[in-house]
C-alpha cells in the first residue's frame, strides 16, 4: 500500500551525519493523521487514514545546489537519480496535568531532525535508501521527562530508522526490504514528536489504472511486518512485544483501496499471531456544487479482537469495534468540520503501532475507550486572501462521554483544540513550516475533575540538498 518512504529529510546540524547514511546507502499521546498535515485550504486536501497509505509524499520544494544535478546528467541513473534530503525540525512541548490524577510536569526543546539518501534505479530496477533521525536536547528538565521528544531520561539520540532495497517489478508495482516508512491507519508513523516511527519487513505494493484520470484505478499492498522502531526510542522491537504482549510475532498486513473520481472505498487486514487481528475500513465522497464551494462526507470502522492465546489481555479473549463520521463543508479557503465517533462498550481501541486513525481523535486525548462516543466540531481558515500567504488557523471542539463498566466510572471529557500556523511562499523559505498548538482537555470521573493542558511550538525546514 502506499507503503512508502517517508518524505526525505535530514538535520543541518549533523551533516557530516549525513555522510554516513549515506555511506550505510552506497507515551503515546492523541495525534491522529489529520494533525501531521498542514492545515487544508479545501476539503479536498483533507487526506483521510486510508487515503495516506496510497498517498505519495510531495518533495522538499527548494533545492540548495540545483548545479550539482546537472554536473550528475552523464552519470549511471543509480547515481544521477539518487535523492539527497534534510529535514531540521525543532521542538518545543510543555504538558501538565492537574486534579487527583495530576503526573509530573513534562518540557523539553529539543532539535535535529533526519537525514534522507536514496540512489537511483540500477538496471532501472533496483534502489537502496537510508534515513538517520536525531534529536538533540536545547532544554531538557531531568526532572519533566516522558515528552516523546527524547529518551525517557531527556537523552538525545541517533537512530537509522529507515535502510531499505526497493525494486521496481515493472510499472507502478514495487517490492521492498528491510527498515522502511510505512503510514496506514494501524501500522503508520505517528510523526508528532522528533522522530517517526519506522518499520522492519517486506512489502509488495503497486497500482492498477491511473488515480488522475478519474476512471477507476486501484491500490493495493501486502506483506509481513516484523518489528517496529517507536518515535522515541533507538532499538527496533517484535510488533507483539510493542502491542504489549511477551512475544516477538510479526504481523501480516493485506489491504486495498478503490478509487473512481472524487469517490473512494478502501480496506486493511493486520493480524499478529496470539496477539490481536484488527479490520479497518473506509469510504470518502466529494463534489463540488458551486464555484468555490467544497463538501466532503466520510465513514470509518474498525474492529480488532485478540486471536490464539489473547497475549494482551491476561489470556481472556476480547473484541470490540468503533465507528466513524465525518461531513466537511468548505467555502473558499474556510472549512467547517462535524465529526462523531463510537467504541463498542466491551474493550478500548488498541492503537499500538500508530496514532489513532479516527475523525474525533484530538491533540491530547483520543476519545477511544470503551463504549465512548464523541462529537466534533472544527473550523480553519487559510489566509492568502487577505494579504497573509501561508498563514492558516483552526479550532477544534470535542465531547466525549461513556458509561461503560469496562472503562471505570462513567465520565465525561471536553478537549479544546488551537493551532496557528504559517509556511511562507517567499522562495528562499519554501519548505519551512512553523507550527504553534495549544490544547486544553478536562476529564469528570467519579466526581473528580483532572485538566491537562499542552503546547507544542514546531518547526519544520525541508530541503533537497541536490
Amino acid at each position: 500500500m502506499a507503503w512508502r518512504p517517508s518524505s526525505s529529510s535530514a538535520v543541518a546540524l549533523l551533516v557530516a551525519a549525513a555522510a554516513a547514511s549515506v555511506t550505510l546507502a552506497g507515551e503515546a499521546s492523541a495525534q491522529s493523521a489529520k494533525q501531521e498535515r498542514p492545515i487544508p485550504a479545501t476539503p479536498a486536501e483533507s487526506i483521510t487514514a486510508i487515503e495516506s497509505a496510497f498517498t505519495l509524499p510531495k518533495p522538499p520544494p527548494l533545492t540548495l545546489f540545483p548545479h550539482f544535478r546537472e554536473q550528475m546528467k552523464d552519470q549511471p541513473d543509480f547515481l544521477r537519480d539518487s535523492k539527497f534530503d534534510i529535514n531540521f525540525r525543532s521542538y518545543y512541548r510543555d504538558e501538565a496535568t492537574r486534579g487527583p490524577a495530576a503526573s509530573p510536569i513534562k518540557e523539553a526543546w529539543a532539535a535535529g531532525g533526519s537525514v534522507s539518501f536514496e540512489t537511483g534505479r540500477l538496471f532501472d530496477v533496483l534502489s537502496l535508501g537510508a534515513v538517520l533521525y536525531t534529536s538533540l536536547p536545547i532544554y531538557a528538565p531531568a526532572d519533566r521527562g516522558n515528552t516523546g521528544l527524547l529518551l525517557d531520561n531527556q537523552q538525545g539520540y541517533a537512530a537509522l530508522g529507515q535502510l531499505y532495497a526497493r525494486a521496481r517489478l515493472f510499472e507502478n508495482h514495487y517490492a521492498t526490504v528491510g527498515r522502511y516508512y510505512y503510514d496506514t491507519p494501524f501500522i503508520g508513523p505517528h510523526d508528532n514528536r522528533m522522530s517517526p516511527n519506522t518499520f522492519y519487513g517486506y512489502t509488495l505494493t503497486g497500482t492498477f489504472g491511473d488515480p488522475d484520470s478519474g476512471r477507476p484505478a486501484f491500490h493495493y499492498g501486502g506483506g509481513w511486518i516484523g518489528a517496529i522502531k517507536p518515535q522515541d526510542a533507538i532499538d527496533f522491537q517484535g510488533m507483539a512485544r510493542a502491542a504489549g504482549a511477551n512475544a516477538d510475532y510479526g504481523t501480516a498486513v493485506l489491504g486495498g483501496r478503490l478509487t473512481w473520481g472524487k469517490a473512494s472505498i478502501g480496506a486493511i487486514e493486520y493480524y499478529t499471531q496470539d496477539t490481536i487481528n484488527i479490520f479497518y475500513s473506509e469510504a470518502k465522497y466529494g463534489l463540488s456544487p458551486a464555484p468555490d464551494v467544497h463538501l466532503l462526507g466520510a465513514v470509518q470502522f474498525a474492529a480488532q479482537n485478540s486471536v490464539g492465546q489473547n497475549l494482551l489481555n491476561g489470556g481472556t479473549y476480547f473484541a470490540t469495534n468503533q465507528l466513524g463520521a465525518k461531513v466537511e463543508l468548505g467555502y473558499d479557503t474556510a472549512i467547517l468540520t462535524l465529526g462523531y465517533s463510537a467504541v463498542n462498550p466491551g474493550f478500548a481501541i488498541q492503537t499500538p503501532w500508530s496514532a489513532n486513525p479516527f475523525y474525533t481523535d484530538a491533540q491530547i486525548q483520543d476519545f477511544q475507550r470503551a463504549g465512548e462516543q464523541a462529537v466534533m466540531v472544527g473550523a480553519s481558515y487559510v489566509f492568502k486572501h487577505l494579504g497573509l500567504p501561508g498563514v492558516a488557523a483552526s479550532v477544534f471542539y470535542f465531547n466525549g462521554w461513556t458509561a461503560a463498566p469496562a472503562a471505570g466510572a462513567p465520565l465525561v471529557e471536553t478537549e479544546w483544540d488551537f493551532t496557528l500556523e504559517w509556511r511562507p511562499e517567499w522562495k528562499p523559505l519554501n519548505g519551512l513550516w512553523f507550527r504553534a498548538r495549544y490544547g486544553t482537555n478536562s476529564v469528570w470521573q467519579g466526581g473528580n475533575l483532572n485538566t491537562t493542558e499542552e503546547v507544542r511550538l514546531i518547526l519544520n525546514y525541508k530541503v533537497k540538498l541536490y
